[in-house]
């Protein structure tokens, strides 16, 4: 597992975008450290660990969330799967993706859902099926959180969801629809325009991680990839 979690972080370092590529490094870099096996095994295997890498990264985790401040930034982002032209030949995520409507446009896949502090330190997270509404994951989030400020975006506003959140001691701020009438104080609105700090840590794992693929051939192969690359960006967000 230990050789498995170095190789994960150095896909992560060297920026490398699959399995192929950080192959190729290891034998022409790294290849005394490492006893390979041929490339079809050392596949199987890094998707194989995910499991126990996902076990490591849910300990990164806790330990942000003991040392993180007392507001929280929630929000989703699409994970494509294949391109929309590609949909009705797509066969590896057919059992768990689904089309959905983004900021963007129609897509077909997963969504990715997080929680952070100020700082980009990733709380808590969510993979689930594109039809899953956020607001059924911030339900889910707030029974776990305690004495927060949760601030997101107005698809998140419910007036169920803030009696929860005061319920257990938490405010939840969201932004307001166009057709909402509401008062917010300049501290709601600072608050608010804090947003933007979860959108860097999507930018992150999306533009210079590679987060988004349409490479692997299975389930496991997608779950494994995701895994792979938040794990190497909250180890080196913990570190830097």
């Amino acid at each position: 597992m230990s050789e498995a979690a170095t190789i994960s972080l150095l896909k992560t370092k060297y920026n490398v975008c699959t399995w192929s590529g950080i192959y190729k490094l290891l034998e022409d870099k790294f290849k005394g450290e490492f006893n390979l096996p041929t490339y079809k095994s050392f596949v199987l295997l890094m998707n194989g660990y995910s499991q126990s890498i996902l076990m490591l990264l849910e300990i990164l985790l806790q330990v942000n969330r003991k040392i993180s401040g007392v507001v929280k930034l929630i929000d989703s982002t699409p994970l494509p799967v294949c391109k929309n032209y590609n949909i009705k030949r797509h066969q590896s995520m057919r059992s768990v993706a689904s089309r959905s409507r983004s900021t963007k446009g129609w897509f077909y896949g997963l969504k990715l859902h997080l929680v952070s502090d100020l700082y980009g330190n990733v709380l808590h997270l969510r993979f689930t099926t594109a039809k899953v509404g956020d607001r059924i994951i911030l339900d889910q989030i707030l029974d776990k959180l305690k004495n927060s400020i949760v601030v997101a975006d107005a698809g998140y506003c419910s007036s169920k969801l803030e009696a929860k959140a005061t319920k257990n001691k938490n405010i939840l701020i969201t932004g307001s629809r166009s057709n909402m009438k509401r008062l917010s104080s300049s501290l709601d609105i600072c608050l608010l325009n804090l947003r933007s700090r979860i959108e860097v840590i999507f930018s992150i794992l999306k533009e210079r991680l590679n987060l988004e693929t349409s490479l692997p051939r299975s389930v496991a192969g997608y779950m494994a990839h995701y895994i792979h690359v938040i794990f190497g960006y909250v180890t080196y967000k913990a570190i830097s």
